[in-house]
């Protein structure tokens, strides 16, 4: 009996050293790990610091913003045009209704970005779209049947005379020409007969098909 509770007296001691052994370990351990998990957690008065910051920066954003839109209203003005086509092109427009009557629907001022699908696979969406935006044709033939698109019409004056605008007109014509669409021009209209006017429509037409 004796020699049992010797024995059980030895195992508490050991048990005891390894308790007083491993205590100071687990509690450096423990303290560590709180002083990480202090620095890395920011503390509320962080926290309401930078909500407020967020909060300043995002009205400081809005205001920037409202003061751009406020800016532009207050600096651009706009008047309402009564004629979107010069004279010249208008006494066209009504020829162009006379030859063609329920042939076609006559639409000026057409956009090239309405015309010319630049979303072609393998190249630069944005860059074809900027090529051709801004650019546009006096007129386009819609046959009245189904709306597609019969051909585009340039009028030329004097103004395509200038080197630069006789390098826009080539390469809109290239334009064109890639996208199979027609592109008629004509200079002096009103020196040409109905006849001639239906002639030249349909010599580009039928080789552009």
């Amino acid at each position: 009996m004796e020699n049992f509770l010797a024995g059980l007296q030895g195992l508490a001691v050991a048990l005891l050293a390894i308790i007083l052994f491993f205590a100071p370990i687990a509690l450096f351990i423990f303290v560590c790990f709180a002083m990480i998990r202090g620095l890395s957690k920011p503390t509320k008065t962080q926290t309401r610091a930078q909500n407020i910051s967020s909060k300043r920066m995002t009205l400081n954003s809005r205001a920037s913003r409202e003061e751009r839109v406020g800016e532009s209203r207050l600096v651009y003005k706009y008047r309402g045009k009564t004629h979107i086509m010069t004279q010249r092109e208008e006494k066209f427009f009504l020829l162009l209704n006379d030859i063609f009557r329920d042939k076609c629907y006559i639409i000026p001022q057409v956009h090239l970005s309405a015309l010319l699908e630049h979303r072609i696979k393998g190249q630069n969406w944005k860059g074809a779209f900027s090529h051709i935006n801004g650019k546009s044709v006096d007129y386009v033939l819609l046959r009245s049947k189904d709306l597609s698109v019969l051909c585009a019409v340039e009028l030329d004056d004097s103004t395509h005379d200038t080197a630069d605008r006789i390098e826009r007109d080539k390469e809109v014509g290239w334009m064109f020409g890639l996208a199979n669409v027609p592109l008629i021009r004509l200079r002096n209209p009103e020196n040409m007969s109905k006849q001639e006017i239906v002639d030249s429509f349909a010599k580009i037409i039928n080789k552009t098909n």
